[in-house]
This record gives structure tokens, C-alpha cells and sequence, in this order.
């Protein structure tokens, strides 16, 4: 038999841990409380953002042919645990575990839950699926300064922004959470990145380039382009964009972004909360004392949808031998389920 329901439970990560995917769509839609099973052959491998998708075909009791999609995180994080544009190839027998939608149309699709693991004498890249859950990574090395490539870690602020129902809201902020439908009203699903600072908090990889009078930051998730103008002492007569204006200083070996000129966003201050004109982001970069960390912290302001300013600060790891892969989202991808 090659599909299997149960209850969730805990498993164990046999060759690769998957965290689950805060995808360009809420993880409400999956049955949290129903676990799947799938044994089967892989039919399609699609290596793509916003995220991964690993088709596989398997029999029902009845025998009957039918493909699962399971959905995993997007390349960024997923390529940190081992997997690539080869990881699986059509024909490779798998068994894969992952929570079913809760409601299912044309699709039999689920969100990957604990493991991925490949049966049979075709695996394709087992080795490095195993090496990935033993958390296999380079020794500290030790920065310069705030250029190069940093992995950004996970965090709690993934689900935070994600699902913001413990935020501190105006009336007009909490009016447009409760009449969100992320189906209908999600940029995420015409490709348009997150805003700062919710593409920043997201684990992957960031590129970081400081210049005499400019300093770009690059997000690998959602190919985020951030250019602060470090010759500039205020926003005046700034041009209104999806990502604001950012201006820069230094306060010692810290940098210091201001950003203001934000363009009205659905999604502008984390998914289903609104931003609008007097959305403000302070940002700050700084090295730990062992130069081999970045310590980035924020504070998020917009008075017209939040009650209070959201904080946060966690630690990313100096990476250069790292690979700064962005990838663009695919529009295709990025609508899958909706229709669900």
C-alpha cells in the first residue's frame, strides 16, 4: 500500500529535515492534524520559488494511479539542507511524509512535514541529503567588515509575521487582518516580494556590499534589491516605492538604515496587515565582538494600522563560502492551490 493517513505524531528525519514552508500563502490551509504517507515514484521535480514542489505518484487501496504534490521551503533555505536542482530525478522511489490540504480539488497536494526519504537503488543524492541532517557546515570565519554573505537563521519572527494575530493593531489594522483572504489578496501570488522588514527576517542567505556612498543589501528569498544612500542626511523629495527609501549612517562599526517612503502595501507590515504612508523601519547592522556573527535588529512603525512598535533582533552567521544564489519566483508556482 503506498498512501497511508494517521494522526500527526512526531517522526524522526531519516535524510533530510524540512522545516515547515511559511509559503506565499497561509499554512492554515493544511490539515495540521492529519498526517500523510506517500510511498511512491517521482513524476516531476520542480526546484523553483516561492517554493520546492516534489510530485509522487503512489496507489490508492484500490488501486487506483494518483500524484501527490508535496510542497517544501523555498530554494534558500531548502538548498542549506542539501537539496539542488538534481536532488531527485523522475523515477526515484521515495517515501515522503507531509500534512494534506483541508479541503482538496483537482489537486492531491500537502505541505512536506519531518522527512524525505529515498528508497530503492536509484537515490540520486542520498549522500547529500544525510550530510544535511547532520548539520554539516564550515568553522566561524572571521569578517572584515559588514560586506560579504550572510545566512540568516530561523526564527520565531517567520511565524510572527506570517500569522500576526498576537500584534498590537489599530482599529484600522486589526479591520484589515479580519477581512483578509490571503486567495484573493496576497502580492505573493503575482510574485511581489515581501517588504522590509519581513523579506529580511527569512533564513537563506542575504548579500551584504558596503560603498563610500551607497550600501546594497540582497535578499536570496524574493531577489530583494535594497540600495541605502549613506550621502544622503534626510528623505526629502524621496520617490514613493514597494520598498521605501532608505538612508544610511554609521554609529561606529554599526550601520544604521532609516527607511521611510513606503508605497500603500496589502501585505506592507506582515501577511493580512496593512501598511500605508507612515509606515517607518529602523534597521540596524552590526558585528559581534567575534566577527564572525552580524547581530541585525528593527523597529517597525506605521500608526495608522499598528498599535505599537514591533521589535526584533536575532544573529546571522558570516558565510563566504556560501553561494549567493538568487532565484526568481515563478508566477505559475506561485498560484499553485489557489484554486483548491
Amino acid at each position: 500500500m503506498g498512501l497511508i493517513f494517521k494522526k500527526s505524531v512526531p517522526v524522526a528525519a531519516l535524510f533530510l529535515l524540512i522545516l515547515p514552508a511559511v509559503a506565499h500563502h497561509s499554512r492554515t490551509i493544511f490539515d495540521y492534524e492529519q498526517l500523510v504517507t506517500v510511498e511512491g515514484v517521482v513524476t516531476k521535480y520542480e526546484f523553483a520559488n516561492p517554493h520546492i514542489h516534489l510530485y509522487v505518484e503512489t496507489e490508492t487501496d484500490a488501486g487506483e494511479a494518483v500524484v501527490w504534490a508535496f510542497e517544501t521551503g523555498p530554494t534558500t533555505t531548502m538548498r542549506r539542507r542539501g537539496w539542488s536542482d538534481s536532488a531527485f530525478f523522475v523515477g526515484d522511489r521515495v517515501i515522503v511524509e507531509g500534512h494534506p490540504m483541508k479541503v482538496s480539488g483537482t489537486t492531491t497536494a500537502a505541505i512536506a512535514d519531518n522527512s524525505v526519504r529515498i528508497v530503492g537503488a536509484a537515490s540520486s543524492n542520498s549522500a547529500g541529503l544525510a550530510a544535511a541532517v547532520e548539520g554539516e557546515r564550515s568553522s566561524p570565519i572571521i569578517a572584515d567588515g559588514l560586506s560579504g554573505v550572510w545566512e540568516v537563521p530561523r526564527t520565531s519572527f517567520i511565524d510572527e509575521f506570517s500569522e500576526p494575530f498576537d500584534w498590537a493593531l489599530t482599529d484600522k489594522g486589526a479591520e484589515a487582518l479580519s477581512t483578509y483572504d490571503d486567495l484573493t489578496m496576497n502580492p505573493q501570488t503575482r510574485c511581489m516580494a515581501r517588504s522590509v522588514p519581513w523579506v529580511m527576517i527569512f533564513s537563506g542567505v542575504q548579500e551584504i556590499a558596503v560603498g563610500d556612498s551607497e550600501v546594497s543589501i540582497r535578499t536570496e528569498y524574493d531577489t530583494v534589491d535594497r540600495l541605502v544612500h549613506m550621502d544622503a542626511a534626510s528623505h526629502d523629495n524621496a520617490t514613493v516605492s514597494y520598498h521605501g527609501h532608505s538612508i544610511g549612517w554609521w554609529e561606529g562599526d554599526a550601520l544604521v538604515v532609516d527607511t521611510t517612503h513606503f508605497a500603500g502595501n496589502r501585505n506592507g507590515n506582515a501577511r493580512g496587515v496593512q501598511s500605508g504612508p507612515q509606515k517607518h523601519l529602523v534597521e540596524r547592522f552590526e558585528l559581534n565582538p567575534d566577527r564572525t556573527r552580524l547581530t541585525y535588529s528593527f523597529e517597525l512603525a506605521d500608526p495608522e494600522y499598528l498599535a505599537a512598535t514591533v521589535t526584533g533582533q536575532f544573529q546571522s552567521t558570516y558565510r563566504p563560502d556560501l553561494e549567493f544564489d538568487p532565484i526568481a519566483c515563478d508566477p505559475e508556482i506561485a498560484r499553485r492551490f489557489l484554486g483548491d
